[in-house]
């Protein structure tokens, strides 16, 4: 009986997550708990802004609609093409830093990606665009949460998990930002993304590609079957150029064709004091062994699982 009960009310709750004044609201299908304590500590943080810097002075962010945008030049190309020259000699000597993806074979993942990269990768951060963009979407401070680093391969085989239209279940109030540090185009590589308006449109079909089983590689026939447009749109990047996006809109990374597709991706919270002033308590090195997993609760303070004690959800 105890069984059947949870079956019921987990049901009714994947119901409940899965209802368009859910994901209108959260635009997620995290436990309630979670999107509260995020929606508070978002409003302390801009009121923490507020009462020390002013009343920002800065137009909504694109990404609120639009899901993702571009950030040229964000770092000098030199230091871009330096840091995947690191990434291919470390592969090449077969190092313990370069790991093969658990997921598929189609990605290895860089560990201590700050401290192997070296911590000057955050200059794209010191960007006059980059941080008004980040503070546009905030309208606060923000932390940098976690740092990885990655290589996409070539391939020609099936694909499967983030290589299939889906949306992730982060937080409110959070985004990545991928550092290109190779060409991220239809050839080499790129992310294909979906605003807001079409996102909730599949959803509302009947289309949420969170769980590997429920995720199809090609929209076309979906669209059609259901009377929706469909308008994909990817951002050629160059090295050193930033992509900033919100992975709760429909994505799906596209395979390289050529060549190969390194990215640093960062993950951001909000916070009530300065991105460089927060790192100085953290530490670059912690920073830099942090286990890529979501937070229950954002507040600096909180305890938080290194590499090797948790992996991301």
């Amino acid at each position: 009986m105890p069984s059947l009960i949870h079956k019921v009310a987990d049901s009714v709750l994947k119901r409940i997550r899965r209802s368009s004044l859910y994901y209108g609201r959260y635009n997620n299908t995290l436990d309630f708990a979670t999107n509260r304590t995020y929606t508070r500590y978002t409003k302390e943080c801009r009121a923490a802004y507020v009462a020390k810097d002013g009343i920002m002075d800065l137009p909504p962010s694109p990404l609120c609609k639009n899901g993702a945008m571009l950030v040229k030049g964000a770092l000098p190309t030199a230091k871009a093409i330096a840091c995947t020259a690191k990434i291919t000699e470390l592969i090449e000597k077969k190092d313990p830093r370069i790991e093969q993806s658990k997921k598929d074979s189609l990605s290895l993942h860089l560990s201590d990606t700050l401290l192997t990269l070296g911590a000057d990768i955050l200059d794209v951060l010191r960007n006059p665009e980059v941080h008004q963009n980040l503070l546009a979407y905030f309208r606060s401070h923000y932390r940098i949460y976690w740092v990885t680093g990655y290589r996409s391969l070539p391939t020609t085989a099936a694909v499967k998990g983030s290589w299939l239209w889906h949306s992730d279940s982060f937080p409110p109030h959070t985004c990545k930002m991928f550092l290109h540090l190779t060409k991220a185009t239809g050839d080499t590589g790129a992310t294909d993304f979906m605003n807001l308006e079409d996102t909730m449109m599949y959803r509302r079909a009947g289309y949420f590609g969170q769980f590997q089983k429920e995720r199809y590689a090609e929209l076309q026939d979906f669209a059609k079957d259901h009377n929706l447009p469909y308008r994909p749109f990817h951002l050629d990047a160059a090295p050193g150029d930033v992509t900033i996006c919100d992975v709760n809109f429909f994505h799906r990374a596209v395979t390289p064709r050529a060549a190969f597709r390194d990215i640093v991706s960062f993950f951001f919270v909000p916070n009530p004091i300065h991105w460089e002033e927060q790192l100085k308590l953290d530490g670059i090195e912690n920073i830099s062994k942090r286990a890529a997993i979501l937070p229950k609760d954002p507040h600096p303070g909180v305890a938080i699982a290194t590499k090797g004690e948790a992996r991301m959800m």
